[in-house]
């Protein structure tokens, strides 16, 4: 009967065998990933990657300060600077604009 099935068109050829691997694998690692072992390691791994990330990011940005070159974080700093000072200068332009209206007489006609 599996032969019929392998050979049905538009089937490829190595659809059965990863069947029969996907029943065989799919179970047990299905329970595995249900248990309290699989989760506590995902979340050391989880932590261990952060810290290693952490660790990195630390190291290049004193390697690269110490060449005088910006990172990352002085980049985002700096773009967050100059945000706050366009926005402080909308408003005052806003500020002017409506001081300059206000001491402005209105046309006679």
């Amino acid at each position: 009967m599996s032969g019929a099935k392998a050979n049905k068109p538009g089937r490829p050829w190595w659809r059965p065998l990863v069947d029969g691997i996907d029943r065989r694998i799919t179970p047990p690692s299905n329970a595995f990933v249900r248990t309290n072992v699989f989760v506590d390691a995902i979340a050391m791994a989880t932590r261990l990657e952060a810290r290693l990330w952490r660790r990195i990011e630390h190291q290049s940005t004193w390697l690269l300060h110490r060449y005088n070159l910006s990172t990352a974080g002085d980049v985002r700093s700096m773009r967050a600077q100059i945000s706050a000072v366009e926005a402080r200068l909308r408003d005052l332009a806003e500020l002017v604009k409506d001081t300059q209206l206000r001491k402005t007489p209105p046309e006679q006609e």
